[in-house]
């Protein structure tokens, strides 16, 4: 077998491995990356660059090293985005409290399908076998050279045509995000990806930057004034659960109720609920729910805004709530390690005063992959610390947000937590998830009950909602199977539910997790505050019933909705990466949104 051969051989296990990845992805997603001439070259040129040193290093081991790596690198990657709908950001590969965290819910994403990397690894040591490499690949090396020097530069050439054509890479990449969301990384590879997100990173604050934002802001609805009067609570408690979504509620399954204890809150007067919130979290998840729920701010385009981004200037209900009352406190309590996330970043920049995290816990009941503080042992011990005086002083003015963690894929309690249970008929996977949901809604069902038997909650607003959706990749197959279609939803929908709300409302149409924020600032009665979020309050007569989805999907009913007014809620996502990137904020710009 001649030199070039093998190195054709060598170019083309490289290039099919990175083709067979963009499949997988594709296959999720859409197959429009294979119509841009791009996601060719970037592989070819690629496979062309790493075949030089096997030219000089002529070793069967060095195929193997590279192609294991890169094998691990487009695995990993898969596994990511089967749960997260992204590649994984550059941040995300240092945060190892992260890692060591959400291990079980990525490797539950594993398919027989990534066998087909190493296997292509395989094929190329077989075809390969009888040849002796330090031989072959030393004869003809000049020709073997200029075979190489061609492959780098008629790609690098076409591609640097291409990107110049549109000016720049930076501007051919962002072309990507309206129409192609998720295209960027099979168009350019991970390494692409990750090239983009560096380049994000060295955004500066413009006049350019500064008119986008602000013409943006100047056409968004501006808050219409209530019809009624909202009689707020002193204090507000929010539950964030793990991974809860709609469906789960006022649902029955094989004659069981799944979640009894909300579906009885549900039918309690004052009570505000909203089945139907599109879940618009990227691949941030739990964090950027937090900064959906507290912010009003959409989640960047790439990474962890908490890592990316530390002690950038946030407005937030949080800081709202203490300027509406003077004196007035703030709680986040969590499970986690303050590392995770950089919560402890977060819980600056939004504006808690007080961060209670993994230490502050007794550790007696542990559920989920990590072996953390089960949602029971959990809430309970939520209850006890805000009995105290403390923490949340009788006639006082408290707000607190507690983030359960027992809904986190793959969705395993042990079976002494388990209070339900289904038939083997049904998906396995679908099945953990309603007995995790049912230990959930008993959970809450024991908190609400404990804080209703104290007085000092009397006047205490309680909402409920989740972080994000559960399932990721994996709810088309559950959806289509013959039984989990009657009972899983196809839409990535969290529910809202407010106790005590000053304003009863059953709203049952569509709402992104963006409208959370607003919609909050009005149920706890500081609707002069100057900063309203991207979203609009579904107390608003005027408010649309659809949202956009992380893919720039539009989900809900578009009925009367005109072509810009949708091109409007799109072009949010950049708007929101622009005003957490460059810390608009700090620059004391509110955009005057009342």
């Amino acid at each position: 077998m001649q030199s070039r051969k093998i190195l054709w051989l060598f170019i083309g296990c490289l290039f099919f491995k990175f083709i067979l990845f963009d499949l997988d992805w594709s296959l999720n997603t859409t197959f429009s990356s294979f119509s841009f001439p791009q996601t060719y070259l970037t592989k070819f040129l690629l496979a062309s660059l790493l075949a030089v040193p096997f030219l000089y290093i002529r070793s069967r081991w060095y195929l193997i090293t590279v192609g294991t790596l890169i094998d691990l690198l487009l695995i990993v990657n898969l596994m990511y985005f089967r749960t997260y709908y992204t590649s994984i950001p550059w941040d995300s590969y240092f945060l190892a409290g992260n890692l060591s965290d959400f291990t079980a819910s990525v490797f539950d994403s594993l398919r027989w399908s990534d066998l087909g990397f190493p296997l292509l690894t395989v094929l190329f040591l077989v075809l390969t076998r009888k040849q002796n490499l330090k031989v072959t690949l030393k004869e003809q090396r000049r020709r073997s050279l200029r075979l190489l020097a061609g492959c780098i530069c008629v790609p690098l050439l076409a591609l640097g045509g291409i990107i110049a054509y549109y000016g720049g890479y930076k501007k051919t990449y962002e072309a990507l995000l309206t129409d192609y969301q998720t295209c960027g990384t099979p168009i350019y590879t991970i390494f692409g990806s990750l090239y983009y997100e560096h380049v994000q990173d060295k955004i500066e604050y413009t006049p350019q930057i500064k008119k986008e934002i602000e013409d943006w802001l100047s056409k968004h609805p501006r808050r219409q004034p209530l019809p009624f009067q909202i009689e707020a609570r002193d204090n507000c408690i929010i539950i964030l659960a793990e991974s809860f979504e709609s469906w789960v509620l006022e649902k029955s399954v094989e004659g069981k109720e799944i979640t009894p204890n909300l579906n009885r809150m549900l039918k309690e007067e004052n009570v505000l609920y909203a089945p139907y919130v599109q879940t618009q979290v990227k691949g941030s998840r739990s964090i950027d729910g937090q900064l959906l729920l507290h912010t009003g701010l959409l989640p960047i385009n790439y990474g962890a805004y908490s890592a990316r981004f530390p002690h950038h200037t946030y407005y937030s209900i949080d800081k709202a709530f203490k300027e509406k009352y003077e004196g007035g406190g703030t709680c986040c309590m969590t499970v986690d390690k303050k590392v995770v996330w950089n919560v402890a970043i977060v819980a600056q920049d939004f504006g808690y005063d007080k961060l209670l995290d993994k230490p502050y816990f007794v550790l007696d009941e542990k559920t989920g992959p990590r072996h953390r503080l089960g949602d029971v042992s959990f809430l309970r011990q939520c209850g006890e610390k805000l009995a105290t005086e403390e923490l949340f002083p009788t006639g006082g003015h408290t707000l607190v947000q507690c983030v359960t963690y027992s809904g986190h894929s793959p969705f395993i309690i042990p079976e002494e937590s388990k209070r339900i249970s289904f038939s083997d008929k049904l998906p396995e996977r679908l099945r953990n998830y309603m007995v995790v949901a049912n230990y959930t809604d008993y959970a809450i069902g024991q908190f609400i009950t404990f804080l209703r038997s104290q007085k000092k909650f009397e006047n205490t607003m309680i909402v409920i909602t989740g972080d994000h959706e559960g399932f990721g990749l994996t709810r088309k197959p559950l959806y289509e199977h013959a039984l989990g279609k009657d009972i899983i939803s196809p839409e990535r929908f969290t529910p809202l539910i407010v106790l005590n709300s000053p304003v009863h409302l059953r709203y049952e149409k569509v709402m992104g997790q963006v409208d959370l924020y607003p919609t909050l600032l009005d149920l706890l009665g500081a609707d002069d505050y100057p900063w309203r979020g991207l979203g609009e309050s579904i107390l608003s007569s005027g408010k649309k019933a659809f949202a956009i989805s992380p893919q720039m999907e539009i989900i809900g009913d578009t009925v009367g909705v005109s072509t810009a007014e949708i091109q409007h809620a799109k072009d949010a996502w950049r708007v929101s990466d622009l005003i957490i990137s460059c810390d608009y904020f700090a620059h004391g710009r509110t955009g005057d949104k009342k």
